[in-house]
């Protein structure tokens, strides 16, 4: 009995403390972080939780996202709903997220609606800005208007700012008005209208910086990376202005990841985009190569598209290599296996070259280790050609784990396809007794089209980016 009565008044005790509001007990400034990193919606329904909570949320850092709150609400956020949550507030801001269509368009003005809020009281201290005035396509031969200027307002956090997106502005020219941004650690540029010497000086003002996205950017030929803080570097080879851009990285210890992302059909860009690695030696992820590249250069070897120019620098440090190119072919593949010799996980998107059997895949294999650990091939039509392709990797990868064949568009992936691949492919011949091999159906996502997900460029979490890569091939 008293055994049976301790244990009921344990359980009434464990139920009790169960019910303590405990974070309504932890400090203002600790509930206020909590708060300004809950969306904008969720934020402000704190404060019908309790008496406790009613202030915090006036207080708090501001994380107003305009675009995240109109699609909660099905509607887009008006210029004056706008302007009374920034008026309602009254700590700092720590995030402010907006797009062309949450400005007050009527007044034709965008440019002078967001300077004007970028100078509210409630967003002092900022340190996340991210604003579009609106994507640039040009149509035909009309050179198009110039996008609004940066807001002059932007500079007022200059030295709080840690994560930045200016898409569809303007920069000055001159060197005096460039930015610096000290504590600014991700950037990126969209649709920007910005000349060489001015985002010289806007990275060269940026000292521990990141992760940097260009994409669809003109008024440059050139950019010239020399930064011993950037990890990674996101580039869309396109620019409405019709330049060919030259891409140099020059001096970059600590950049890991260079990531290409692929043009959309029907737009009229120069799809042309120069590389020359010069030095990152710890460059570890690279891709997608393909024919929107005229000219890549890793030290002194140089490929001109998916021409092996000349071969005298290899690249030891890149370990993740994703290629697509409608020329593309074993050849090729070759090629960039000599250059980097080094890769664990290699991603093709197939083309409809020829791909025979040659001299030069067996002088390949006695002279070189095929280190790679994980092959795949989309777009794989199951034609002569595209199996002599596969078959290189089964029968000569000799710590092969995984390859993974993912079937052009029409296919049906039946149980009787496969057991005919597995012979055409020879896999009981494999090199690698512990590899694996899956047959896949084409993947439906549409890839990017056209459009750059910054989120997937500055993603540092992921250490193979291109895992999901039917996304990135259009």
């Amino acid at each position: 009995m008293e055994m049976a009565a301790s244990s009921k008044r344990k359980r009434s005790l464990y139920e009790e403390e169960d019910l303590v509001d405990r974070i309504s007990g932890l400090p203002d400034d600790v509930l206020g972080d909590i708060v300004s990193l809950l969306p904008t919606m969720d934020g402000a329904r704190t404060q019908i939780l309790s008496s406790r909570w009613r202030h915090i949320w006036r207080s708090a850092p501001l994380n107003l996202d305009l675009v995240d709150l109109a699609e909660e609400k099905y509607q887009c956020v008006s210029a004056g709903e706008t302007s009374r949550i920034l008026s309602a507030h009254q700590g700092p801001g720590r995030r402010f997220r907006t797009e062309l269509q949450y400005l007050d368009l009527h007044s034709r003005r965008p440019a002078a609606v967001l300077n004007g809020w970028l100078r509210s009281p409630a967003l002092d201290n900022l340190q996340e800005l991210e604003f579009h005035y609106g994507y640039r396509f040009p149509r035909g031969f009309r050179p198009l208007p110039p996008p609004p200027r940066l807001p002059a307002s932007v500079r007022r956090f200059s030295s709080t700012l840690r994560v930045a997106s200016f898409a569809g502005c303007r920069f000055s020219k001159k060197k005096p008005g460039a930015l610096h941004l000290p504590v600014l650690k991700q950037l990126s540029l969209v649709h920007a209208a910005i000349s060489e010497s001015s985002l010289d000086a806007l990275l060269a003002g940026c000292p521990v910086l990141q992760r940097l996205l260009l994409s669809y950017n003109s008024g440059y030929s050139r950019v010239r990376i020399v930064s011993r803080t950037l990890i990674s570097i996101g580039v869309f080879p396109a620019s409405p202005d019709g330049r060919r851009q030259h891409l140099i990285l020059e001096d970059a210890p600590c950049l890991e990841r260079l990531l290409i992302f692929p043009y959309a059909t029907g737009y009229t860009y120069i799809k042309i985009m120069d590389i020359s690695i010069i030095s990152a030696p710890k460059l570890d992820v690279l891709g997608p190569l393909n024919y929107d590249l005229s000219r890549l250069e890793v030290g002194t070897t140089v490929f001109e598209g998916p021409r092996l120019v000349s071969f005298t620098t290899v690249a030891r440090s890149v370990k993740i290599l994703a290629l697509q190119n409608e020329q593309i072919s074993l050849d090729v593949v070759i090629n960039f296996m000599k250059c980097f010799p080094c890769l664990v996980k290699l991603y093709i998107k197939m083309a409809g070259s020829k791909n025979g059997w040659s001299r030069e895949y067996h002088n390949f294999v006695m002279t070189h280790d095929i280190r790679l650990k994980k092959v795949v091939l989309l777009n794989y039509q199951d034609n002569k050609d595209h199996v002599n392709f596969a078959k290189f990797f089964v029968l000569n990868a000799k710590v092969l784990e995984s390859m993974v064949l993912e079937l052009e568009k029409g296919i049906t992936l039946s149980t009787e396809w496969i057991e005919r691949q597995h012979k055409r492919l020879h896999t009981k011949n494999r090199a690698s007794r512990g590899a694996e091999f899956d047959f896949v159906d084409h993947d439906s996502l549409p890839g990017l089209s056209g459009y750059v997900n910054e989120a997937q460029a500055h993603d540092l979490s992921m250490a193979d980016p291109f895992v999901e890569f039917c996304a990135w091939s259009i």
